[in-house]
């Protein structure tokens, strides 16, 4: 097995257990654990709809994104993002009603 994924697994599981995220959460992030838009290796998964707004830890709330994206999101907002990132626009319409954050 490839050293880099066994680390990484390794880091996440620890992550996950320090921090107290659900099952669901820790097997989406393991299974994705590569940013959805450089690539590069994801921090915690980004909530789409966040936990206090009723988000939950299902995978179609959730975009693995690296630290710089993860920031960027929180920066310029949900709305932007999506229409920057024009890949990430169907998982976040997916995941909330649309006309709520002005996708279009």
């Amino acid at each position: 097995m490839d050293d880099e994924f066994v680390t990484i697994t390794e880091l996440i599981m620890e992550h996950c257990k320090k921090h107290h995220y659900s099952q669901e959460y820790t097997a989406y992030w393991l299974r994705n654990w590569h940013c959805v838009i450089c690539g590069n290796i994801s921090a915690p998964p980004h909530h789409i709809v966040t936990r206090g707004a009723g988000g939950t830890d299902d995978e179609r709330n959730l975009l693995a994104l690296c630290t710089t994206h993860h920031t960027e999101i929180h920066q310029i907002g949900i709305q932007t993002f999506g229409n920057k990132y024009l890949g990430t626009k169907e998982a976040i319409v997916a995941a909330i009603d649309k006309e709520k954050v002005g996708l279009s």
